[in-house]
């Protein structure tokens, strides 16, 4: 198989595993990452697979589901583009009703395993906005800054 063939592959098995993301998957990050996975998104860095695994392991345990739709990927010499809408649910965020996020995803490959990934998403639509005082506050000032 050819390097490009097996780096297609491992992002086809990526998103196969982030369309329903669990806990109890978390055990074929070894087949997807590479240990020393440099992740990065607006949570902060996580390097090395045992820091990603235990922040996804984190995150999932207080969420109700998260699976993500890719709805666009591209592969490019060593690198991968992914968009994306994540569906999840949490307690604590407006009463556990059904969340909506969309975000991208840009990858790196090493050794047939994603070496570097970057997520940008908003962190103020996805949390900020859903806790009551504090997402009034700042819808407000998205007003003001379209004005």
């Amino acid at each position: 198989m050819t390097q490009q063939h097996a780096q297609q592959a491992t992002l086809n098995n990526l998103v196969m595993f982030y369309q329903d993301m669990q806990a109890h998957s978390l055990s074929q990050l070894a087949t997807l990452y590479h240990q020393d996975i440099l992740l990065v998104d607006p949570v902060g860095q996580h390097h090395g697979r045992d820091a990603v695994t235990g922040y996804f392991a984190a995150l999932l345990k207080n969420l109700r589901y998260c699976r993500f739709d890719i709805t666009h990927q591209h592969a490019f010499d060593e690198a991968a583009l992914l968009l994306w809408r994540m569906d999840y649910a949490h307690p604590a965020l407006q009463k556990g009703a059904p969340q909506s996020l969309e975000g991208s995803s840009y990858l790196t490959f090493r050794d047939s395993r994603v070496i570097f990934q970057r997520d940008y998403y908003d962190l103020g639509e996805m949390l900020y906005e859903k806790v009551p005082v504090l997402g009034s506050a700042i819808r407000a000032l998205k007003r003001r800054l379209k004005s």
